[in-house]
């Protein structure tokens, strides 16, 4: 029978289509028309996630470690076993745990029948010099026919695979102020948010959609919500903006966006999803006014009022002078205010020692405030004002009494004035009669006299 095959094929009476050797790759038809031909073709390759696992992959430029599944067929008249492949790789590629320049080495230790396929796993290393595109190995194969004895027959192919890329795509929040990554939205008011979708793989994403849903009904997306990307290559990325309002219920508490990301990749589509978290922040915002020097008693105060025009708390408030040239000798420390409740002013009042030669003027004034937010991080603000003084002048005893009496209300003052006469009108009648007793003591003397001589001695 088989001889009857060769001489047909050496007539040139059966006809073998061009295209079996070139998509499978097989044995050319000088091989085929050996007498004793039988054994393995090459039909297919493609990268698998490990030994044993039939399903395909996409493997990139310096993804390392790597599984290459090639499939290969029985077209021999017998059944093949001890079957051992040697996979001779292209520079850019390296047998797992081997030397640069040894073969991969894989084998099939079942029975192979005639017209069955089976898959030689061969474990492989996929440099960072490799990049995407077509390669070519060479594969030895060592096989037996099913009760042969001697040594192994071989057969030695092309095997075509590619390196196509993968896509990874990541998701994340960028600020649009002063280009500074930040997880917060302010509540209360209508916020700019961009995000940005990252292609950190090897291959180009082609037909992105990117979807944007907020699954809170206190979290409104204002802007766009859906926006279409005809490609975004390796190693870029595209920036996304919209617009948002969150309630002041949502101050202190945090918020989530849901991200649908859709694209084609080496023929295929895929859509992957991300959750963005974000922190809905209160805003603080304090003004500074009505800032004056005021005498409390006799000591200088700088004094004014703080007003937080925000929707949220600011805690543990201080504020301190850090500036007042030619006005303050030395600077006091720090004064703790408390907290600063929102549209709620707050005065605050600093004594300060003011330097003796400082004279009547207006003086430059610069005050910190310092503050803590609900997430208990320091914020401060600088305020510098102009500030009016006036030197108190002193005043002696006598003015200040007189003072005090002139500004005494009428009544007053007159009540003080009867008392003053009713209090010297007794005294000198108790006098009177204690100088009576004396005399009648001394019934010799004159009574005249008597007082004459205790004047005079009051006198002295």
């Amino acid at each position: 029978m088989y001889s009857t095959i060769i001489l047909l094929l050496l007539a040139g009476l059966i006809l073998i289509p061009a295209g079996v050797y070139a998509q499978e790759r097989g044995p050319t038809k000088e091989e085929l028309i050996e007498a004793n031909y039988s054994g393995p073709v090459y039909l297919d390759s493609f990268w698998t996630s490990s030994s044993n696992n039939r399903t395909e992959v996409d493997v990139g430029p310096g993804d390392g470690a790597s599984t290459l599944a090639v499939v290969l067929v029985n077209r021999g008249p017998s059944d093949i076993v001890g079957i051992t492949g040697r996979l001779t790789l292209p520079a850019d590629f390296k047998a797992t745990g081997k030397s640069a320049g040894a073969p991969a080495v894989a084998t099939f230790n079942q029975l192979a029948a005639v017209g069955d396929t089976f898959t030689l796993f061969f474990d492989l290393d996929v440099l960072d010099t490799a990049s995407v595109g077509e390669y070519t190995a060479q594969l030895s194969v060592d096989y037996s026919k099913f009760f042969e004895t001697g040594a192994p027959r071989n057969a030695q192919m092309d095997v075509p695979f590619g390196l196509t890329g993968e896509v990874i795509v990541s998701v994340s929040r960028i600020s649009i102020n002063e280009g500074n990554a930040s997880a917060q939205i302010i509540a209360g008011k209508i916020e700019d948010y961009e995000f940005s979708v990252t292609n950190n793989g090897t291959a180009p994403m082609t037909n992105v959609v990117v979807t944007m849903e907020s699954p809170s009904e206190s979290v409104k997306i204002l802007g766009d919500s859906r926006w279409t990307i005809q490609r975004i290559d390796e190693d870029s990325k595209a920036n996304l903006a919209t617009r948002l309002f969150a309630a002041n219920s949502l101050i202190g508490n945090p918020a989530s966006f849901d991200v649908a990301v859709k694209y084609s990749s080496n023929g295929q589509s895929s859509t992957e999803n991300f959750v963005l978290g974000t922190y809905v922040a209160g805003e603080i915002s304090i003004r500074a006014y009505d800032i004056a020097i005021n005498y409390i008693g006799s000591t200088p105060n700088i004094v004014g009022n703080l007003l937080n025009e925000g929707n949220t708390v600011a805690l543990f408030t201080t504020i301190e002078i850090t500036d007042a040239k030619n006005l303050v000798s030395n600077l006091p420390p720090p004064q703790y205010i408390g907290d600063l409740e929102a549209n709620s002013p707050l005065p605050f009042s600093i004594p300060v020692d003011v330097d003796t030669r400082s004279g009547e003027g207006t003086y430059p004034v610069s005050l910190k405030i310092s503050y803590k937010d609900n997430l208990r991080e320091i914020h401060t603000l600088d305020i510098n004002s102009g500030v009016q003084f006036a030197p108190k002048q002193p005043s002696d005893d006598s003015a200040q009494n007189s003072g005090m009496l002139a500004n005494m209300p009428v009544g007053i003052g007159a009540a003080a004035v009867v008392a003053a006469i009713a209090t010297a009108v007794v005294f000198k009648r108790r006098k009177k009669a204690a100088l009576k007793r004396t005399f009648q003591a001394g019934k010799d003397d004159d009574i005249e006299s008597v007082l004459d001589s205790r004047n005079k001695q009051d006198h002295k």
